[in-house]
């Protein structure tokens, strides 16, 4: 992929990210901007740990591969 290609792909990630946080503090309390940000870190936290644990299970899988 080029490079504007992967800066469209995190664009709409972000956006999606940032209309998902914004309907969820909608619907629970539209209050402050701390409940936006509160709503957004977990909504990323939750994403993320799979991901992160993907990850490392794939790099140990390559270093039990390499020193086979």
């Amino acid at each position: 992929m080029r490079w504007i290609e992967w800066v469209i792909a995190i664009v709409l990630v972000i956006i999606g990210l940032c209309c998902l946080t914004m309907s969820a503090t909608w619907l629970l309390t539209p209050n402050t901007l701390g409940h936006y940000l509160h709503t957004l870190f977990m909504i990323c936290m939750w994403a993320g740990l799979p991901l992160i644990g993907a990850a490392v299970i794939y790099f140990i899988y390559r270093i039990i591969k390499r020193q086979s």
